[in-house]
């Protein structure tokens, strides 16, 4: 009974903290690179765009995901580029020379399995070379609107520990993402980490968070802010 009340109130509170971030957010709070790539509806550059954001700052994967797909649109077109050619184009990122091999094997992989078409479901996508669960579940969210987890970066983990929706101890993304799914409303799952990132990057940052202008100051615990 204890256990009901609980997650029922953490269920209000989840909702509420969506609803009031999404108020403030719209044409505030600037979108992600990844996020941008909904826009030219091509699931290809979603995909390529999420593994090539991997530890690095939106500018530069906004950089590299317009200046690859200003030299090829398809799979099979950037296969058609040379090593040099996507390294230069992608060397804005972090770690460009790993990704080159990545952005190379998932087009391979692509036309191997896919005819060229990326898939929809988690298990095909975390089959390709470089891209991660996170990378698959945000692609899926960004490219096909598809929600089967909440997709958990650092903003997602940290924000939810400090609200008090995530347990402290819990640390693994998909850990995080399995408790997050239990108090989150199943049609917020796909929304819900674009929101954070936004947020987490504009108010509620790793130190020293703007607890001041913050829409949820009245009533977020606050759990590991000195």
């Amino acid at each position: 009974m204890f256990d009901d009340f609980f997650n029922s109130e953490l269920q209000e509170r989840a909702t509420t903290v969506y609803e009031r971030l999404n108020k403030v957010a719209e044409g505030r709070w600037e979108t992600t690179a990844v996020q941008e790539t909904r826009r030219h509806r091509d699931p290809l550059r979603t995909l390529l765009s999420s593994m090539m954001s991997a530890r690095t700052r939106e500018e530069h994967t906004r950089q590299a995901t317009e200046q690859l797909f200003a030299l090829a649109g398809t799979a099979e077109s950037i296969l058609a580029l040379s090593d040099a050619q996507i390294e230069q184009a992608i060397r804005p990122v972090t770690y460009h020379e790993t990704k080159v091999g990545y952005v190379r094997g998932i087009c391979q992989r692509l036309l191997d399995e896919h005819d060229g078409i990326v898939p929809r479901d988690l298990a095909s996508l975390t089959a390709l070379p470089g891209v991660g669960w996170k990378t698959a579940t945000l692609t899926q969210w960004i490219a096909f609107g598809i929600a089967e987890e909440i997709c958990v970066d650092v903003h997602v983990a940290r924000i939810g520990k400090r609200l008090g929706l995530v347990s402290p101890k819990t640390s693994k993304p998909q850990a995080v993402s399995k408790e997050l799914m239990q108090i989150v409303s199943e049609d917020l799952w796909g929304v819900w980490n674009p929101m954070m990132v936004r947020f987490g990057r504009e108010v509620c940052y790793p130190t020293q968070p703007d607890c001041v202008s913050c829409p949820l100051n009245d009533f977020c615990p606050k759990i590991g802010v000195s």
